[in-house]
C-alpha cells in the first residue's frame, strides 16, 4: 500500500446488480467524480470494466492489488495472468479479467474479488489513484471445459476426471476438490506434454519449465487451467477452410490419491480479422477446431453479444445480424450501420475514408466423445480494412412541383456541417430562410447522418440548384467539399397550390403556397381538414400573407406523429394535403420530419400508448435511473443514461389505472423506486432514497383519437395532465374551413361574391 498511503473516503459510485464499483479518493483527486464515469459489468466468464474517455489523464495504466502487494500489469504480465485491456470504438479504457487471472481472490470457482488500481498521469504531471473493487458472482455455471479466446491471451479451464466406480452409471465423474498439498505436488511434480500433428517425438517439461516460458498452469478446488498470449513457444498455426488458427495442443500428468492423471489442456482460437462482403462486416471461423475435438463432433448452439451485452435471438434478428454453418464454416454477418456499428471517419493523403467497427463477443458450444460439453468464449475488435467514402447525392426532385430536394450523405460523426455555398456563394443559416432553402440533418442509428437540401423555386422554363457541401472532420479540421448541380426544365402554365414544411425551434411549420390556379381547395394536416375547432385544440399559430398560408403546429400538437423516441431526440413527423373540392383530387401533398432534443417529456400517443423521460437527479441523493420501474416492477426502462429514464409502454399495462374524470378518460401509472433493504450480515449504508413520479395522460372521453399531449416532467410534481389551452392566430379569422375559391382578390375561407 505504500503507493497510495493518503486515503480519505470511501464512495459508492454505481451498484451493477451482483458487481459493485468503489472508489478512495487520494490527496491528489478530484473531490468528486462524474456520475458515469466507471462502469462495471459481470460477465459470463470476466470482470468487465470501462472507464470513460474524457476521464483518461496523459498516462494510465493498471496495477492489481492482493494479499502480497500491488503487482503491475505489463502488456506480457497482463497476457499471461489473464488480463484484457484495450480501447475500445468508442475511445472508453475497457479492462477484462478472467474470473480465473493472477491475483482473484476465489471461493469455490463460484465468488470472485479483484481490487483493481485505476492510475492516471494529469497533464501537469499530477497522478491520482482510484482503487476499485470489483465483486462478481458466477452468472452461468462451468462447463466442462471452457475456453476463452481474448484479445491478446488463450485460456483453458476443465474439470478433472476420475474412473466413476463400478455401481456408477457413468464411467468418468467430477473429481473432488484438490487439497493443498495436492496443488503444491502439481507445481512440484507436474509435468506437462506439448506436441503438434505431426510430430514423432512430443516434448515433456516439469511445470516449473513451462512457467519459465510464459505459460500459466493454475489450480483452483475445481479446476485445472492453461492460459498462454498468443505467439508462445509451443503454439502453432495453421489455415483451415481459409481461416487462420493458434492452437496449443498439450496434456498435464499429475497425482491424486497415488493415481496417474492425464487432463487435456489443449487450447485453440481463430485470430483472423473481419473481412468486407459487399455492405457487412464478415467474421469466420472454422465450425471444428481439429485440435479441441475427439471423436463425433456435435455443433449445439452460438450466442452473440456486443461489448458488455449479451444479445437475445429476437435482438439479433432485429439487428439483422447472421449467424450461419455452412460448408464446415462458422459465420458471423454484420450490416454495415447497423446497431452496435460504429463508422469513423479517417483522413490518409488528403482522401476521406471509413472505418467500420464492431466489438464482437461470441459464444458457442459443442460435445464430443471425451468432452460432454466444451464453451469457448470469443472476444473481438472487428474493424473493416479502410474504405473509400464517397458521399451517395440523392436527387428527390420533383420539376412539376417546384422543389429541389437533395440528400447528401451518408457522413461519419466525426464530420460537421461548416459552409454551404449556392451559386458560388456562400450561404448562411438566417439567408437560407429567406431564400426559401431548407437544411436538414437525417440521423441514422449507427451515430451517422446525412443532409437534406430543399429550395422552392417557380416562375422559370430552367430550374438549376448548384451547391457546395463543405464538411470538417474532428479532430484534425481537415476539410472536404461536395458539390452537384441539379437542373430541371418545367413548363410555364397556372400553378396548383403546393406545401413547404419547415422545422422550427418549438415545433413544425406548414407553408400553404396559393398557386395560381383559381380553383377552390381545402387544407389538411395529419388527416383532418383543417378548421377553427382544429386550430383551437392544438394551439395552432397562423399567418396569413400575401402569396401564401403559414400554419405552425407546437410541439405534441394534435396531426403530429412520433418516430424514433429516445433519450436524446424524438422525430416529429406532420402530413399535409391539399384537395381540389370540386374533382376531390390531392394536388399536393407533403411529410416534413423534424428532429427536436428530449430533456424531460410525456407523450400520450393516440394509439395507446405513453412514452414518458424522467430525471431522476433531482432527488437528493440522486436515484439510479436503471433501478426505477413502473408500478409493474417487470416494467423497467427501454433506454437509461447517467440520469435519466425512457419508457415507452401500453396504456393496458404495466400496473396502469384508468379512471373517468368529468368528460375525460385518464390512465395513470407511477414510476418507483424502492430500495432492496434485505437484512444481511454485514451493515450497508444505502445512499439511495426511495422515488415515486406520478405520471397520467388525459384524454377526451369522445376523441381519444384526437389527443397528444406534452408536459414536462418534474420529480417534484404529480401530474395530473390538462388539456392545452389553444392560443389564438396572430391574425384572426373567420370560424370557418380553411378554402380558397374563385374571386378577383384571394379569399381562402369559401366563395365570395
Amino acid at each position: 500500500m505504500a503507493p497510495y498511503q493518503s486515503l480519505l473516503n470511501m464512495r459508492t459510485l454505481a451498484p451493477f446488480g451482483v458487481s459493485s464499483l468503489y472508489v478512495i479518493q487520494t490527496l491528489c483527486s478530484v473531490s468528486t467524480l462524474p456520475l458515469g464515469t466507471f462502469v462495471t459489468n459481470c460477465h459470463e466468464r470476466n470482470f468487465w470494466l470501462s472507464i470513460k474517455s474524457s476521464f483518461l489523464g496523459q498516462r494510465v495504466r493498471f496495477d492489481i492489488e492482493d494479499g502480497s502487494g500491488i503487482h503491475f500489469l505489463s502488456r506480457q504480465r497482463a497476457a499471461e495472468c489473464g488480463y484484457t485491456i484495450l480501447f475500445d470504438h468508442h475511445g472508453n479504457l475497457v479492462l477484462r479479467a478472467s474470473y480465473l487471472a493472477c491475483y482473484v481472490d476465489n471461493k469455490a470457482d463460484s465468488e470472485f474479488r479483484l481490487q483493481v488500481w485505476f492510475v492516471s498521469r494529469q497533464a501537469g504531471g499530477s497522478v491520482r489513484a482510484y482503487p476499485l473493487h470489483l465483486h462478481c458472482i458466477l452468472p452461468l455455471p462451468w462447463s466442462h471445459r471452457d475456453i476463452i479466446c481474448e484479445e491478446n491471451y488463450m485460456e483453458v479451464s476443465v474439470k478433472p476426471q476420475i474412473p466413476a466406480p463400478h455401481n456408477h452409471s457413468r464411467k468418468w465423474i467430477d473429481a473432488p476438490p484438490m487439497s493443498s498439498e495436492e496443488k503444491k505436488r502439481l507445481k512440484q511434480e507436474g509435468w506437462v506434454i506439448f506436441y503438434r500433428p505431426g510430430d514423432v517425438q512430443q516434448q515433456r517439461w516439469t511445470v516449473r519449465e513451462v512457467l519459465s516460458l510464459g505459460y500459466v498452469i493454475g489450480i483452483t478446488d475445481f479446476h485445472v487451467l492453461l492460459r498462454c498470449p498468443y505467439f508462445s513457444p509451443q503454439s502453432h498455426r495453421f489455415m483451415d477452410k481459409e481461416v487462420l488458427v493458434e492452437a496449443v495442443s498439450a496434456v498435464l500428468l499429475l497425482q491424486r490419491q497415488e493415481l496417474p492423471t492425464v487432463v487435456d489442456v489443449s487450447v485453440a482460437c481463430t485470430i483472423n480479422n473481419a473481412l468486407v462482403d459487399r455492405e457487412h462486416l464478415v467474421w469466420s471461423s472454422p465450425l471444428v477446431l481439429h485440435p479441441l475435438v475427439h471423436g463425433v463432433f456435435q455443433h449445439s448452439s452460438v450466442r452473440l453479444g456486443v461489448g458488455s451485452e449479451a444479445l437475445s435471438g429476437c435482438s439479433v434478428r432485429d439487428r439483422g445480424y447472421q449467424v450461419t454453418a455452412n460448408n464446415g464454416v462458422l459465420q458471423a454477418r454484420i450490416p454495415f450501420g447497423a446497431d452496435g456499428t460504429l463508422a469513423r471517419a479517417v483522413e490518409l493523403d488528403g482522401r476521406l475514408f471509413k472505418v467500420i467497427s464492431l466489438d464482437l463477443f461470441l459464444m458457442r458450444e459443442w460435445r464430443d466423445d471425451l468432452w460432454p460439453l466444451t464453451q469457448q468464449r470469443t472476444f473481438r475488435l472487428l474493424h473493416s480494412p479502410y474504405l473509400p467514402h464517397t458521399p451517395e447525392v440523392i436527387n428527390d426532385t420533383v420539376c412539376s412541383e417546384n422543389v429541389f430536394s437533395i440528400t447528401v450523405g451518408v457522413f461519419p460523426w466525426e464530420m460537421s456541417f461548416k459552409t454551404l455555398y449556392i451559386g458560388g456563394e456562400p450561404v448562411s443559416w438566417p439567408e437560407a430562410k429567406n431564400q426559401a432553402l431548407h437544411i436538414s440533418q437525417i440521423h441514422h442509428k449507427n451515430g451517422s447522418y446525412s443532409y437534406q437540401l430543399r429550395r422552392i423555386r417557380g416562375g422559370y422554363r430552367r430550374l438549376s440548384l448548384a451547391f457546395i457541401l463543405t464538411l470538417s472532420l474532428t479532430p484534425s479540421a481537415k476539410e472536404f467539399n461536395y458539390s452537384a448541380t441539379v437542373v430541371c426544365d418545367v413548363k410555364e402554365a397556372d400553378s396548383a397550390p403546393w406545401l413547404e414544411g419547415r422545422c422550427r425551434e418549438s415545433g413544425v411549420q406548414v407553408l400553404l403556397h396559393y398557386g395560381s390556379r383559381e380553383r377552390p381547395w381545402e387544407l389538411y394536416v395529419g388527416g383532418r381538414r383543417l378548421d377553427w375547432e382544429l386550430v383551437e385544440l392544438g394551439g395552432f399559430e397562423l399567418e396569413l400573407e400575401e402569396d401564401y398560408l403559414s400554419v405552425e403546429l407546437p410541439l405534441f400538437a394534435p396531426g403530429m406523429t412520433y418516430e424514433n423516441i429516445t433519450l436524446q431526440s424524438l422525430v416529429a413527423k406532420v402530413e399535409g394535403s391539399v384537395v381540389e373540392l370540386d374533382t376531390v383530387q390531392v394536388q399536393h401533398s407533403l411529410t416534413q420530419r423534424c428532429s427536436f432534443p428530449v430533456r424531460d417529456l410525456l407523450v400520450c400517443l393516440p394509439e395507446g400508448r405513453m412514452v414518458v423521460v424522467v430525471d431522476t437527479s433531482r432527488t437528493l441523493p440522486p436515484t439510479t435511473p436503471n433501478s426505477t420501474t413502473l408500478m409493474d416492477p417487470s416494467c423497467g426502462p427501454s433506454q437509461t443514461d447517467s440520469t435519466r429514464a425512457l419508457f415507452n409502454f401500453s396504456l393496458n399495462s404495466c400496473g396502469t389505472t384508468q379512471a373517468m374524470e368529468g368528460d375525460y378518460l385518464v390512465y395513470e401509472n407511477q414510476v418507483v423506486y424502492t430500495p432492496d433493504l434485505q437484512p444481511t450480515k454485514e451493515p450497508i449504508i444505502h445512499r439511495h432514497s426511495p422515488y415515486r413520479l406520478t405520471i397520467q395522460c388525459r384524454f377526451p372521453a369522445n376523441h381519444t383519437d384526437l389527443a397528444s399531449f406534452w408536459h414536462p416532467v418534474n420529480s417534484s410534481l404529480s401530474l395530473p395532465l390538462s388539456l392545452k389551452e389553444g392560443h389564438r392566430s396572430k391574425r384572426r379569422l373567420p370560424p370557418r374551413s380553411f378554402r380558397k375559391g374563385l374571386r378577383p382578390t384571394r379569399s381562402l375561407y369559401g366563395w365570395k361574391d
